[in-house]
């Protein structure tokens, strides 16, 4: 019995390796480490995505806009400064001047910025892979392996290709219980079956999943963010004349802080990698396997903790962590908006039983209240029998005196 269970875990580990590594290919499209194929082709998808004509088309209408806007917000800025008188005429013409000609060259900045950070972004991931060509689904297995046997090691097997019998081997042929239950492995496998690390890497790879969909989620909202804020680019360099440049102030940070985010998970991923081999060969003395299984776990779920939070990272140090903590904290707010829910319905659930016992609580009480009234009743009745009985007894002898 405890070798099919220990059959199911490998299988449920080996599927999640699988997904673990098709993430990780998702995860280098969206991050624009590597192309995507659209109509035959390979592109890269931010760099697709702002210089495509649609997007090309939607930023010089934009761009219309917002020279209408500079030319109110001018005037504006005019009027003010005729009240207020703070500011020279010829400094706020400057400002509106300024503006129309920014956008022109913040255009060409923005292009030149994304192809420059997504080259820098190829080489610091192919720099990454010097000396390292390990997979993270074989590098997670070889944490939780315990031993290779017959041979085999993490360098010759591509692990996501292999099945559980060819990890595993056969049973024990000799050690059959009543003919059903195996119960000893036969050892003709890559590992031993008895040293495999099995809660740790169901812990392990789960939470591994789990902070790289995060990742991955917050890097696919980074690429509309991109597209937004490219294309409303005009509308912030418009309000020029009016506040000085605050507003562009504030597009420009962003701007920074999105282009920087995917370094962040790339640069964790990879360090991930990297130590994770490191780690599985320390041991701590004096706390037994158990212990230095949970010291493993511990530090495999550390690292997969740190991917999503490179991003927050590199924001805090390059631009505006304030707005991760806005738009990239979805997973959490719906974690907490899911206790919320549950929370609700089961108050609801509860009142309504509430209700439903105080509904038949109530019918119970209405029907005693009508029993004990009929029962009043007719004890009434008996009562008034009773008193015309007696009255008509003593007319009766009234009647004989």
């Amino acid at each position: 019995m405890l070798i099919f269970f220990q059959e199911l875990v490998m299988l449920l580990f080996l599927w999640l390796l699988r997904v673990i590594d098709g993430i990780m290919e998702i995860f280098s499209a969206i991050a624009g480490v590597t192309d995507v194929t659209l109509n035959g082709e390979k592109v890269n998808i931010i760099e697709y995505l702002v210089g495509g004509s649609t997007v090309g088309t939607i930023f010089w209408c934009v761009f219309i806009l917002a020279v209408g806007l500079t030319c109110i917000f001018g005037i504006v800025a005019l009027v003010k400064n005729m009240i207020a008188n703070t500011r020279t005429v010829s400094s706020i013409m400057g400002k509106v001047s300024l503006s129309l000609l920014g956008t022109m060259a913040m255009l060409t900045v923005v292009v030149l910025g994304i192809l420059i950070c997504n080259s820098i972004l190829t080489l610091v991931a192919e720099i990454f892979q010097i000396g390292n060509t390990t997979k993270l689904s074989n590098a997670l297995f070889n944490a939780c392996a315990g031993k290779w046997i017959n041979g085999y090691s993490m360098a010759e097997v591509d692990i996501t290709s292999c099945s559980v019998r060819e990890i595993m081997g056969d049973y024990n042929a000799s050690s059959v219980l009543l003919g059903i239950w195996p119960s000893d492995w036969n050892e003709n496998g890559m590992i031993d079956p008895e040293q495999f690390l099995y809660l740790p890497a169901m812990i392990s790879s789960i939470a591994l999943l789990i902070a790289m969909v995060v990742a991955i989620i917050n890097l696919a909202k980074r690429v509309y963010e991109i597209v937004l804020l490219y294309i409303v680019m005009p509308v912030s360099m418009a309000t020029l004349p009016l506040d000085d440049g605050a507003r562009f102030k504030v597009w420009r940070e962003t701007f920074v802080t999105k282009m920087i985010l995917a370094y962040g998970t790339v640069f964790s991923v990879n360090i991930f990698i990297l130590i994770l081999p490191i780690i599985t060969k320390m041991h701590v003395d004096g706390v037994g396997s158990f212990g230095n299984s949970m010291f493993l776990i511990f530090m495999i779920i550390g690292g997969a903790m740190v991917i999503p939070a490179g991003q927050t990272l590199f924001a805090r140090l390059f631009g505006q962590a304030d707005d991760m903590h806005a738009g990239g904290s979805f997973l959490h707010s719906a974690f907490y908006g899911g206790r919320i829910a549950s929370a609700l319905t089961f108050g609801a659930a509860f009142k309504l039983i509430k209700g439903g016992i105080g509904a038949g609580r109530s019918i119970s009480n209405r029907r005693k209240k009508g029993d004990e009234e009929k029962s009043d009743g007719e004890s009434s009745e008996d009562d008034s029998d009773k008193y015309t009985d007696e009255k008509s007894g003593d007319s009766s002898e009234g009647d004989g005196k």
